[in-house]
């Protein structure tokens, strides 16, 4: 877990507990015991208001190249109802424009033939960066459907989940995962069948 999300195990324990503190989420059942217990927990009627309040605030902050959790916000669209989203997304669109509007106004102002050229490659920056951003918008509102469902896929795997035998699969996987990466090494001819072979496990 550490090696994949660059999330310590010691911080979702954290996380866990906080939120099961703060009434977000509630012990559903326990699986096992002693270290390898494994707890399951399940959001509660206060944990889904919080959760839909992250995910307006989330659709109102702007994109940023890496880092922006707007990028990941797809299993939680169907938080909200389909019009609450959208409508929350025109909004956040209209304020975008208004913001290229304003820096192309600007950029009138101050970029001339005397201005350095990092000047006017600021603007430009500026303005691209939020144009691509309304277009990011966009594409949301013309795919919602889809998005929406993806949504409820998600929300549906993970609710129907097996977690009991989960260790075992986990375990298998790896195995199987091992076997083909010697495989590989041992005959390199080979590799494209199994890179593709490994790629579906992978995908499971």
């Amino acid at each position: 877990m550490d090696k994949w999300t660059k999330i310590q195990s010691g911080s979702i324990y954290y996380a866990l507990n906080k939120l099961e503190k703060d009434g977000l989420i509630v012990l559903k059942e326990e699986i096992g015991s002693g270290s390898k217990a494994r707890k399951i927990y399940k959001i509660t009627d206060k944990g889904r208001d919080e959760l839909k309040e992250l995910v307006k605030n989330e659709m109102t902050n702007e994109l940023y190249p890496s880092g922006s959790d707007k990028f990941i916000i797809y299993p939680l669209l169907n938080t909200l109802d389909k019009q609450s989203m959208i409508s929350l997304i025109h909004s956040h669109i209209n304020g975008l424009r208004d913001k290229v509007t304003y820096l192309k106004k600007w950029q009138k102002i101050k970029v001339n033939k005397q201005s350095l050229a990092v000047e006017k490659i600021s603007f430009e920056i500026l303005i691209s960066n939020i144009e691509y951003q309304i277009k990011w918008h966009e594409a949301l509102i013309d795919e919602i459907d889809e998005c929406i469902a993806t949504s409820n896929e998600i929300s549906s795997l993970i609710s129907n989940f097996d977690f009991s035998n989960a260790e075992e699969m986990e375990a298998s996987t790896n195995d199987s995962i091992e076997s083909l990466k010697q495989e590989i090494l041992k005959n390199p001819e080979n590799a494209s069948e199994k890179l593709e072979e490994l790629i579906k496990k992978l995908s499971k």
